[in-house]
């Protein structure tokens, strides 16, 4: 019996998989260098993003107290793992063919209906938080009972909330403005008579 038949069946060549690119995580070696450096690029700006905002909100008393330390920290952290993977990512050889990849994976990306769904769905969500930071308003309407309060966060969330419904359940428009109603009606008055605090807080 020679050498090659007595080898295992279930035997791999180690050189075969030195030669491969394994990601991150290893996912059915589905990753690649460029993968992984646009991967690196996207959590580094979020990051950083993250880092500047928690340096603005204020700090009433000593750093140690700051609002903003826990945030500041977890973004640095999270800052620092995306260059580890960036530079690894471009020791693999991502920096090659990055502009052409990251070019060809957009428009598969666009070209498919449920990644663009999901390119609606993150719009309509930053135009939300950008519709709650902006309006202000909280209304007060007495009844012979109580005097019902309507801000301008559930008004919002509310239409927000029953077009996403709409969009992606694909239900009546009623059923979704209703299921929308009382889910939002219920978290608002969890807050505002069980915390006494109006959503959003900054309000």
């Amino acid at each position: 019996m020679s050498e090659h038949d007595s080898a295992q069946p279930g035997a791999v060549d180690s050189s075969a998989h030195e030669l491969e690119f394994a990601d991150e995580e290893d996912t059915g070696r589905l990753g690649t260098p460029t993968k992984d450096l646009g991967s690196a690029c996207v959590i580094g700006v979020v990051a950083a993003a993250a880092m500047v905002m928690s340096l603005r909100l204020d700090v009433p008393g000593s750093i140690f107290t700051a609002p903003g330390l826990l945030p500041f920290l977890t973004s640095l952290s999270l800052l620092f793992m995306a260059v580890v993977l960036g530079v690894k990512s471009l020791q693999a050889g991502a920096g090659r063919n990055f502009s052409s990849a990251t070019k060809t994976a957009a428009a598969a990306w666009i070209a498919d209906v449920e990644d663009r769904r999901a390119l609606l769905l993150v719009g309509i969500v930053i135009a939300y938080v950008i519709l709650v930071g902006t309006i202000s308003f909280n209304l007060r309407l007495p009844t012979p009972l109580f005097v019902f309060q309507l801000s301008s966060y559930e008004v919002i969330s509310i239409f927000v909330v029953t077009l996403i419904l709409r969009l992606f359940w694909k239900a009546r428009l009623r059923r979704c403005f209703f299921v929308s109603l009382a889910t939002i009606e219920v978290l608002a008055a969890i807050f505002r008579y069980g915390f006494a605090i109006l959503m959003p807080e900054s309000f």
